[in-house]
């Protein structure tokens, strides 16, 4: 391991308890932009390469302790992206298989010879509404991608992830007041940020 590997202090400071906030955020923003095009390459959508860069990071802040050094820390890094991606496409495989199929060497049949029924799918949403339902979220999906990591983490962890106070503050190092404190601010800035773009 090179002893000038930025990646290599910064976790060697996390471990030893210096400043492990400042030094984790350092961490991310060296390897954020690296692993999100790891997702991009293999073809997920630009919002999905960002919650699962979130995921592999929640993942390292959680296993940082037990981290030896005995590879580079990069190494480590796309470790846990591949597991996060195959995880991912485990999950809509699973989502595909739930459909259910009707062979079409049966001459369009269904089971035990009777005609296969085609329904039509549900109508969607007036137009109007569908559109403006998008920009919300897509407005929303935006601005939460715009808070600070902390407040992000914080943000997606309670109320993506449904964690309690006390499971983000062990995952984050932190104290539940910060917790409080991350989520009421995170709270305020979306609230200003959506009232401005509406």
């Amino acid at each position: 391991m090179s002893a000038d590997d930025p990646s290599q202090r910064l976790v060697e400071l996390i471990q030893a308890g210096i400043d492990p906030e400042g030094n984790f955020e350092r961490l991310f923003k060296l390897h954020d932009r690296g692993i999100r095009n790891y997702f991009l390459r293999r073809g997920l959508a630009a919002e999905e390469a960002r919650d699962s860069t979130q995921e592999v990071f929640l993942r390292v802040s959680r296993g940082l302790g037990s981290f030896r050094g005995e590879s580079q820390f990069r190494t480590w890094l796309l470790e846990i992206a591949d597991h996060v991606y195959q995880n991912e496409l485990r999950r809509r495989s699973t989502g595909k298989r739930k459909g259910k199929e009707i062979s079409l060497d049966t001459g369009g049949q269904g089971e035990e010879g009777e005609p296969a029924r085609f329904e039509p799918p549900p109508q969607p949403p007036k137009a109007l509404d569908e559109v403006l339902k998008r920009e919300q979220t897509e407005r929303l999906s935006r601005a939460i991608g715009e808070l600070p990591l902390k407040m992000r983490t914080c943000f997606q962890l309670r109320y993506g992830q449904g964690r309690k106070y006390e499971e983000i503050a062990v995952l984050m190092n932190v104290s539940i007041d910060t917790v409080k404190a991350h989520l009421h601010q995170a709270k305020q800035k979306l609230k200003i940020e959506l009232s401005d773009a509406s």
